[in-house]
């Protein structure tokens, strides 16, 4: 039994102070670097996740917490819940005034600006010796040191709704033409035909993921040589000129300038939505709300593959901590073997190869996420980011908007938001 603050990490400036000061690293034991072995230690760790809460994710960070301080007696875990907004904001302050937690996650398009922002201690050399199920070597810093881990991989999916689908007499697409088709007969029969977003809530996530899968599918470069935003031109047009035709077709939702990842995920969870493209973390959850949402590789471009971007939840040491090893030693158990089947059973693909030895991954309960690990490994690949994910991201919701609302071309769309992640 843990008892632990469960704090909730609040938006305002005061807020964000206060909290700062009650997640400064702690050193029971009085010692520097490496004192896992000396003494009490108590690491500071930012997760989005509340274990409070009754859910199959939640309920795998609790007991994984608690597994780890029952392995180490020594090592005591302060988790402060801080939603990936805040993270953004506030962990570059914190490391700046010396006081960034120990350990914490951060999304995987999201590192290295992070790294960028000085907000983590580059990790042992131990941490390219682990059986990583994707190569890791694209989480690093401006200087090449890597700095983060994979804590979980996801990539993109075509999801559905097959009740819509056999009601309008259509079968799952396989090539984005074909989503344009369905997605209008969908449209007519009154379904929001095709579900994507353009607000910048929660970073633009609905619509920045998508591209980057499609950016992967059809291989172009998001940025330059020069880490400059470049991606403007025939392959790019193609995602633009998707959505241009699926405007055309009234097959977007009527409010999509201010839909956000969640709004989709509610409108397939009720079935209002007849298709989107999401990340495979939604599978279990979906499998379990509603059973008629399935789910495909992504459909084919004209010039790519069904192959989208590796993405995930990573974890890193905060800059300055004073407990490397043990931050560590947590970072090993929480992507380790014993914490996996938790992982596991909330949807969430452990990230080491040598996880799916364990026995829990031979047993039917596992069915899922087995086969979602194995469409990971297939569907897609790894690439390194600038460290401006979140104007890239921005860029692309502001230019969805003016799409929508002011009949943009697909090349048009293309071009204002490269120029608006520029700016």
């Amino acid at each position: 039994m843990i008892t632990k603050r469960w704090s909730m990490a609040l938006g305002s400036i005061a807020a964000a102070s206060m909290l700062l000061t009650a997640c400064a690293p702690t050193d029971d034991s009085g010692g520097g670097e490496g004192n896992a072995d000396s003494g009490p230690v108590t690491l500071t760790y930012w997760d989005f996740l509340d274990p409070s809460q009754d859910n199959p994710r939640a309920k795998a960070l609790r007991d994984n917490i608690a597994g780890f301080e029952d392995a180490n007696p020594d090592i005591d875990v302060d988790l402060s819940v801080v939603s990936l907004g805040d993270m953004i904001s506030r962990i570059p302050q914190a490391a700046a005034a010396g006081q960034a937690p120990d350990v914490f996650k951060m999304f995987t398009p999201q590192v290295p600006q992070m790294a960028a922002g000085g907000a983590y201690t580059p990790l042992p050399e131990a941490a390219t010796e682990v059986d990583w199920l994707r190569p890791a070597d694209t989480l690093a810093g401006p200087d090449g040191q890597q700095v983060a881990v994979p804590y979980e991989y996801r990539t993109c999916a075509l999801y559905f709704n097959q009740k819509i689908l056999d009601e309008i007499g259509a079968t799952a697409p396989t090539t984005y033409d074909e989503v344009v088709d369905v997605a209008t007969k969908a449209a007519a029969a009154g379904y929001t035909g095709f579900g994507t977003g353009f607000s910048d809530t929660d970073n633009s996530a609905i619509i920045a993921t998508f591209f980057d899968c499609f950016m992967s599918q059809v291989g172009q470069d998001i940025w330059n040589e020069d880490g400059d935003v470049d991606y403007a031109g025939e392959k790019a047009n193609e995602f633009g000129d998707f959505l241009a035709e699926l405007r055309d077709a009234n097959a977007l939702g009527g409010s999509v300038v201010s839909d956000s990842y969640s709004t989709v995920t509610d409108g397939l969870a009720n079935g209002t939505v007849a298709m989107a493209v999401l990340g495979t973390e939604r599978i279990v959850t979906y499998g379990a709300s509603n059973p008629d949402i399935k789910w495909s590789a992504l459909p084919t471009a004209s010039t790519g593959d069904q192959t989208g971007a590796t993405l995930g939840w990573t974890m890193g040491i905060g800059a300055g901590s004073d407990q490397v090893d043990a931050a560590w030693k947590f970072i090993e158990y929480m992507t380790s073997a014993e914490a996996a089947a938790a992982m596991a059973t909330g949807g969430e693909v452990p990230s080491r190869a040598s996880s799916y030895d364990a026995p829990f991954f031979s047993t039917p309960e596992a069915d899922t996420v087995n086969s979602i690990a194995e469409y990971v490994e297939s569907n897609s690949e790894p690439h390194a980011y600038g460290d401006n994910w979140i104007a890239v991201a921005t860029g692309l919701s502001q230019a969805g908007q003016a799409l929508y609302l002011n009949d943009l071309s697909g090349s048009e769309f293309i071009s204002t938001a490269q120029d608006a992640a520029n700016n």
